[in-house]
């Protein structure tokens, strides 16, 4: 960056993941302009068709917490240890995730995106 002035960066789309990295970006000291053409989801009733929740793995925590969010977005999440498999004969089995008790979190997409 230059001394003394903040880069400007552009982020275009207000997803998670622009809306992330440009927290992230923010924080580093960089002017962020973040275009997204869809309405504010704060300020919107409506979820745009997508799920309810989301699948929260380590590597999104990690990212989370360079944000210095991650604790404010899994506060109330849901542990998942694992998934259930069917095979054709339609009996399930479970597989986990990790190793002992390692887990990802389900956490609510919309709740997230509002944070971000």
């Amino acid at each position: 960056m230059n001394q003394g002035q903040a880069e400007h960066v552009a982020v275009v789309g207000g997803g998670l993941v622009g809306s992330l990295i440009s927290v992230i970006l923010s924080l580093s000291g960089y002017r962020v302009t973040l275009y997204e053409s869809r309405a504010d989801i704060r300020q919107s009733g409506e979820s745009a068709g997508r799920s309810i929740n989301l699948a929260l793995s380590e590597r999104g925590r990690n990212a989370l917490r360079l944000a210095g969010l991650e604790y404010e977005i899994v506060d109330g999440a849901i542990p998942m240890y694992g998934r259930m498999v069917h095979s054709y004969t339609g009996k399930g089995s479970i597989v986990p995730y990790g190793k002992g008790n390692q887990c990802i979190l389900s956490i609510d997409r919309r709740r997230l995106n509002e944070t971000l």
